[in-house]
């Protein structure tokens, strides 16, 4: 089954092409500079940047599938999409003015190829992240069911308990931000820029951990929920009335204390989840797990419990990306999970898993 998926959740223009949980392209086209200066994603800009790069993406990502066998000169959708069975798209959860803009497009191009068409959660894609295989089919993984999945980004932080592929229960999330935005929000305190989480794990690697005590929210509660907007607050008042030069002669060892708080907070509660819950397997997935730290302390964690545990193959599918949307879909059209009318498909930002 060859999938054509399409991404636009939030501010990148993503488009992948797959043989069943196989990919065979998958091509990002980021918008990073184009927000950078706004400290964060503006709306309208990310609109008409997907505007524009949506239908180059998609041919991109048909051209470098090589599944049809169209020379340079006929690099068109109507040439390459023929070997399509099905096209995927984010409905949701999401910057609605953004999931818009691939929501249309694959609509648009379902009718006129007279394709099948698959909605997909944004979340449950980026849990089933893990399952993703390169072109040869590689990595061989086994899912052991029920599983307990971490799925944390700039967007969102839950823990979700996995009964099977297409059966969720949300048992934890966040109560306020998100583990990334927290730490892009501290990067801009420190005046680091957007996006800040990669930034303050660059800096962190020579920071002390301890330099500064920061509170780790809701750590003394059995409940699983999130929470980073105390410890935010805590740093900010903590480095308020430090000069630039204070700050500048610290920045390894304030990155250093801020990444500990948000990936021990991330951990503690995933172990938590684990224990009350007992699964057979931890899946940890969303842009935060890109950081190496975090996925040191998950296997650490894994280990002690002695528990099996998957993460992305690749560092590009823990962000957002249509190869993970694509391996979602491949297992919706096996339980014949299609859009039964396409002109009533619409984004839905508030989507629940």
């Amino acid at each position: 089954m060859k999938i054509l998926a399409i991404e636009t959740s939030c501010d990148d223009t993503c488009a992948a092409v797959l043989d069943n949980d196989r990919i065979l392209s998958n091509v990002i086209s980021s918008q990073t500079d184009l927000h950078a200066k706004w400290g964060g994603v503006v709306p309208d800009i990310a609109k008409r940047a997907h505007t524009e790069r949506i239908e180059p993406v998609i041919i991109e990502a048909l051209w470098r599938s090589r599944i049809s066998q169209s020379n340079s000169k006929q690099k068109t959708i109507e040439n390459l999409i023929k070997k399509i069975d099905v096209i995927a798209v984010t409905q949701g959860s999401g910057l609605a003015i953004a999931l818009g803009i691939g929501v249309n497009k694959a609509k648009e191009l379902a009718k006129i190829y007279n394709k099948k068409l698959i909605a997909v959660n944004h979340i449950e894609g980026h849990i089933l992240s893990n399952l993703v295989k390169n072109k040869n089919g590689n990595p061989k993984r086994e899912l052991k069911l029920p599983s307990m999945a971490l799925t944390a980004s700039g967007g969102h932080t839950k823990l979700v308990w996995m009964e099977k592929i297409g059966k969720y229960k949300i048992v934890g999330e966040t109560l306020d931000d998100a583990a990334g935005e927290a730490l892009d929000k501290a990067a801009k305190m420190l005046g680091l820029g957007y996006p800040g989480g990669p930034v303050i794990e660059r800096l962190a690697e020579k920071g002390k951990t301890d330099f500064i005590k920061l509170p780790h929210p809701l750590a003394d509660k059995k409940i699983l929920d999130y929470s980073f907007s105390g410890l935010k607050t805590s740093f900010y008042y903590q480095v308020k009335d430090w000069s630039k030069e204070k700050i500048a002669s610290n920045l390894e060892n304030l990155a250093a204390s801020f990444q500990e708080a948000v990936l021990e907070t991330l951990v503690r509660k995933f172990k938590l989840a684990a224990i009350k819950y007992q699964p057979k397997m931890l899946l940890a997935s969303g842009g935060v797990m890109a950081n190496l730290e975090l996925r040191k302390k998950i296997r650490k964690m894994a280990k002690e419990l002695d528990l099996p545990v998957l993460m992305p193959m690749d560092k590009k599918l823990n962000t957002d990306n249509a190869a993970m949307i694509g391996v979602a879909a491949y297992y919706k059209a096996l339980r014949k999970e299609f859009v039964e009318d396409i002109d009533k498909l619409d984004r839905d930002p508030r989507l629940k898993l």
